[in-house]
């Protein structure tokens, strides 16, 4: 059985939260680039930065819940 494996899901969460993080840098970049400073653009552009930065949280927890089970499915075998 591949060990990896389990960090799949969490790793993905991981890199999703990564590239949308990418995303509103760019967005949050163009809309200060401009003169109006209070665009709609970028305050979901804030908001959607602010979920990502939660979902990149989540799946940074999910990693830690897979290596401490496995962590202590080891200790128990050994």
């Amino acid at each position: 059985m591949d060990i990896t494996a389990f960090n799949q899901p969490g790793m993905h969460i991981i890199h999703r939260a990564d590239e949308g993080l990418a995303r509103t840098a760019a967005q949050v970049s163009r809309a200060t680039s401009r003169a109006d400073e209070r665009s709609e653009e970028l305050e979901t552009a804030v908001v959607q930065s602010l979920a990502y930065e939660q979902q990149g949280l989540a799946g940074v927890r999910v990693v830690r819940a897979v290596d401490d089970t496995l962590g202590t499915l080891l200790n128990v075998r050994s």
